[in-house]
C-alpha cells in the first residue's frame, strides 16, 4: 500500500491498485491509476486489467515524447584488470531472492532453492587455480575479500566470475558480502553503481595446519572425523576414548543384548577406517585436565598433549537412583561393558527383569528381552509411557501394544526398597507391591558429563554453553552432542550430535555459511513388529489456540496419525502403526516449509510403505538390503543419495555404516566383473 501511494503522479503510477484488486484479478498491467468514483478503464481493456500495453500511442516519457537513442563510447571506464586481479567480478540476483532477503529470505520455500552463497566460475579458470567444485575459496581485491564455495558453470565465460548480492552478514561475519569487493564508481547519467565490473582474484582457501584433540568417541566424535576428513586430510586428529570399544551405536544395545544384532553391526568406524581417516586413537584413556591458557590437556596416564583446537564430545552417563546398595544384578545401559555384564547375568530361567523407567531405552530393552523369553516388568513413576515424546492417546496405544507382548507395567509408582543379600532378589514399590526379580535396569534418563569443562573454567549451565558454530566461550574449544547446551536446550539424540559435528568441521575449514539453529527432536521406537515415531511437538503447548491438530485414528488396529500445524507450518507429528510419511514430515518440519495446499494431503497422501526386501537394515524406516540393492542397480552410487532415495539412515542414522558397506560391496563386485571380462 505504501509503495502504491508513492507512485501516484509518476510514470509508473499504480496508486489505484489494492490487495482486493490483486486477489480478484491475480495480475494487472501497470500503470494502474487511481480514478475517483470509478475503476480505471483503458483503451481496449474491457476487463479493467490496467494498461494493456505501454507506448501503443508511440509517445514516450521523454521531453519531446519521442524515443531517443543515446550513443556511448566503446571505452570501458570501469577499473582495469591487472595481473594481480585478472578476473571480472559481476554481481546480481538469483532466482527466488530479491534485495537483501529482508522479505524473501523469510519464506522458507524460497530458501530451498539455494541456501548458501557461492561463486560461479568457469571450470577452466578453476583448473588454473587447482580449485575443485564445492571447494571453499577466497575472492579478493584491494577493497576486501569474500569467502564462499566454488560452483562450476560452463554458462559463465572464462575470465568472468559471478557472486550473488543477497547475502550480507552471517552471525556478524561479512565474509559472504559481495559489497566487500564492489567499487564506488557511479555512472554520471544513470547514477547506476558499477556493481557489474570489479577486478578480482580467486584462490583456494588454505588454513594453517592444526592439531585437533577430540575428547570422547561416540556418535558426535565419529561424525566429526568423517565430516572433517572429507574437507581436510592434512591436520592431525587425536581422539581420547574412555572405552576400549569406541565408535559404536549405543541406540542399538537392546538388539545386541537380545542377539538380534551381532557386535559388528553396532560399529560406526572400523579399524581399517581408523587408518584411512588417519586418526590417533587412545583407547581406554581419559582426559583429566584442560589448561586453556597453554592449550594443553593432561590424560589419565599423566601425559600432557598440546592442541590448536579442542573438541569436547564427552557424552552423558546414566542418571542413578539414590542410595542404591552394592548388589549384583543392578545395571544401567550406557556402554558395551554394561550390555556384556547384563547378558552374562540375565537368564530367562532365573526369573524376571525389572526395568525402572518407561522411556525409549526402557521400552526397547523390555521388547528385546521378551523376544528371547525373559519376563519383564516396567516401573514408571508417572501415569504414562514416553510422556515427552507422545501425547496421552499415543501413550495409551503404546501401553496396549506392550501388554499384548506380555510386558507388565506399573504406573505412578517408584522403588522403595531393594531386596537381596549379595544379589538382587526383588523390589518393593512405594505402593507396597513386592516384585521378585533377579536383575534390575535403571533407565530413568542421563546426566551430561560436563565436569571436565567446568573445572577448566568453561561456561556451563545444564550443559556446556555453545554458540551457532558450537564454540564455547573459548574460541578454540568446541562442544557437541549430549553436553552441548544451545540457547537453553540440550539435544540428546544421535542425529543432533552428527549435525553439530558437521558444522564444526565446516567452520574449522573456513566455511561460515552453515551454522547451527537447533535440531528436530525425533524419537523412533525400535521394536520389532511395531511402527512408532514422533517428530517435533507432540502436544499443543499450553492449549494455544493458534495451533491446530489434524488426526486420523483407528483404535482397534492401533493406527494413529496426528499432525500439529502452526502458522501454516507442520511443527509436530506422531505416527503409530505406519511410518510411511516419516521422511516427508521430517523434511517439512526441519525446513519449516509453508504447507499451503499441502495441508489437505497431510493425512490423505495414500502412501503405502514399500515392502521390506531381504534382511532388515534400517528399522527406523523399514528398509531391507534388497531395497538398497535395487536402487544401486538403478544407478545410485552415492552413499547420501542412496539414503535419501530409500529412507534408510535418515532416522537415527545408526545403519549408515552398514548401508555404505552394502554399497561399496556391490560396486566392488561390479568392478571385478568388468575386470574379469
Amino acid at each position: 500500500a505504501e509503495h502504491a501511494a508513492l507512485t501516484e503522479g509518476t510514470n509508473i503510477d499504480i496508486s489505484g491498485l489494492s490487495y482486493e484488486i490483486l486477489k480478484e484479478k491475480r495480475a494487472v498491467q501497470w500503470p494502474y491509476k487511481k480514478i475517483e468514483g470509478k475503476r480505471q478503464k483503458a483503451k481496449g481493456d474491457s476487463e479493467n486489467f490496467g494498461t494493456p500495453r505501454l507506448f501503443e500511442d508511440h509517445k514516450f516519457f521523454t521531453s519531446d515524447k519521442k524515443a531517443n537513442i543515446h550513443s556511448f563510447s566503446d571505452e570501458n571506464n570501469s577499473e582495469e584488470l591487472t595481473p594481480e586481479h585478472p578476473l571480472i567480478l559481476t554481481t546480481g540476483r538469483i532466482r527466488d531472492q530479491w534485495h537483501t532477503m529482508s522479505k524473501t529470505g523469510k519464506v522458507n520455500k524460497l530458501n530451498q532453492h539455494i541456501r548458501e552463497s557461492f561463486l560461479e566460475i568457469n571450470p577452466a579458470d578453476a583448473a588454473k587455480r587447482k580449485i575443485n567444485n564445492n571447494d571453499v575459496i577466497e575472492i579478493f581485491n584491494q577493497r576486501g575479500n569474500v569467502r564462499v564455495k566454488a560452483k562450476f558453470s560452463e554458462d559463465i565465460k572464462p575470465g568472468l566470475v559471478f557472486l550473488p548480492m543477497h547475502w550480507g552478514k552471517i552471525l556478524n561475519s561479512d565474509l559472504n558480502r559481495a559489497n566487500n569487493l564492489t567499487n564506488n564508481l557511479v555512472d554520471p547519467k544513470s547514477k547506476e553503481p558499477d556493481f557489474k565490473f570489479s577486478a578480482v582474484q580467486v584462490h583456494l582457501y588454505k588454513k594453517a595446519k592444526q592439531k585437533i584433540i577430540v575428547v570422547g568417541a561416540g556418535a558426535g566424535a565419529c561424525g566429526f572425523v568423517k565430516s572433517y576428513r572429507s574437507l581436510n586430510t592434512e591436520d592431525d586428529i587425536e581422539i581420547f576414548s574412555r572405552e576400549k570399544f569406541p565408535f559404536y551405536n549405543r541406540v542399538l544395545l537392546p538388539d545386541y543384548i537380545s542377539g538380534v544384532l551381532p557386535w559388528h553391526n553396532l560399529i560406526k568406524m572400523s579399524d581399517d577406517e581408523e587408518i584411512d581417516y588417519r586418526i590417533k586413537l587412545h583407547r581406554g584413556v581419559t582426559i583429566e585436565k584442560i589448561d586453556k591458557e597453554n592449550k594443553t590437556v593432561t590424560d589419565s596416564n599423566g601425559v600432557t598433549h598440546f592442541y590448536d583446537v579442542l573438541l569436547l564430545a564427552t557424552g552423558s552417563r546414566a542418571f542413578m537412583l539414590k542410595d542404591v546398595p552394592l548388589l549384583k544384578g543392578i545395571f544401567t545401559m550406557r556402554s558395551r561393558t554394561d550390555a556384556d555384564d547384563f547378558k552374562n547375568h540375565v537368564d530367562a530361567a532365573k526369573g524376571k527383569v525389572v526395568i525402572v523407567g518407561g522411556g525409549l531405552l526402557g521400552i526397547e530393552l523390555a521388547a528385546s528381552l521378551v523376544q528371547v523369553g525373559v519376563k519383564v516388568t516396567i516401573i514408571q513413576r508417572i501415569s504414562r509411557l514416553m510422556d515427552r515424546q507422545l501425547d496421552p492417546l499415543g501413550s495409551q496405544l503404546l501401553h496396549e501394544e506392550l501388554i499384548s507382548k506380555g510386558i507388565e507395567i506399573f504406573y505412578n509408582d517408584e522403588i522403595d526398597r531393594l531386596l537381596g543379600e549379595k544379589n538382587i532378589s526383588g523390589v518393593r514399590l512405594k505402593s507396597g507391591l513386592l516384585i521378585h526379580c533377579h536383575a534390575m535396569v535403571i533407565a530413568i534418563g542421563t546426566v551430561p558429563n560436563i565436569e571436565l569443562a567446568k573445572e577448566a573454567g568453561i561456561e556451563c549451565k545444564r550443559g556446556v554453553m555453545v554458540d551457532e558454530y558450537l564454540r564455547t566461550g573459548e574460541k578454540d574449544i568446541f562442544a557437541i552432542g549430549e553436553i552441548a547446551e544451545f540457547k537453553g536446550f540440550l539435544y540428546g539424540i544421535t542425529a543432533a550430535a552428527e549435525q553439530q559435528a558437521e558444522i564444526v568441521a565446516r567452520f574449522l575449514c573456513g566455511d561460515i555459511s552453515k551454522y547451527y539453529s537447533g535440531s528436530l527432536l525425533m524419537n523412533i521406537l525400535k521394536m520389532h513388529g511395531t511402527d512408532l515415531c514422533s517428530l517435533g511437538v507432540a502436544e499443543i503447548p499450553n492449549n494455544d489456540p493458534t495451533y491446530e491438530e489434524i488426526i486420523f485414528l483407528d483404535r482397534a488396529k492401533r493406527y494413529y496419525k496426528k499432525c500439529i500445524v502452526h502458522n501454516d507450518k507442520l511443527v509436530g507429528a506422531i505416527l503409530i502403526g505406519d511410518k510411511s510419511e516419516f521422511l516427508e514430515y521430517k523434511d517439512l518440519i526441519e525446513n519449516k516449509l509453508e504447507l499451503s495446499e499441502k495441508r489437505m494431503q497431510l493425512l490423505r497422501s495414500g502412501k503405502t510403505a514399500e515392502p521390506i526386501i531381504g534382511k532388515l537394515v534400517c528399522s527406523c524406516n523399514n528398509v531391507g538390503e534388497g531395497n538398497l540393492v535395487s536402487k544401486i542397480k538403478d544407478g545410485c552410487k552415492d552413499h547420501l543419495q542412496l539414503c535419501q532415495l530409500t529412507g534408510a539412515g535418515m532416522g537415527c542414522g545408526s545403519c549408515r555404516p552398514e548401508i555404505k558397506a552394502i554399497l561399496d560391496n556391490y560396486v566392488n563386485v561390479q568392478k571385478k566383473k568388468i575386470y574379469a571380462k
